[in-house]
């Protein structure tokens, strides 16, 4: 179970939205700052201008109801 820290959400990690963010800077839970996706399928950070495939970022858990990245498991 996972528990939102900011508007008390839990649940299954299943019912958590999966991001993906940038494996060098963890970048991607923003909305201004989400990785961008390229005509070749690449996908690009756009703090650090890391450039990898979608399978190589990092996907993390974020809340379904608010979008906040701080979940903890209860």
């Amino acid at each position: 179970m996972l528990e939102c820290t900011a508007c008390g959400w839990t649940g299954d990690e299943k019912d958590a939205v999966m991001m993906p963010t940038c494996p060098e800077c963890t970048t991607g839970h923003l909305k201004m700052f989400r990785l961008i996706k390229k005509r070749d399928g690449t996908v690009e950070c756009p703090k650090c201008t890391w450039r990898g495939k979608m399978e190589e970022a990092v996907i993390e858990p974020e809340c379904p109801k608010c979008g906040n990245q701080y979940l903890r498991k209860i």
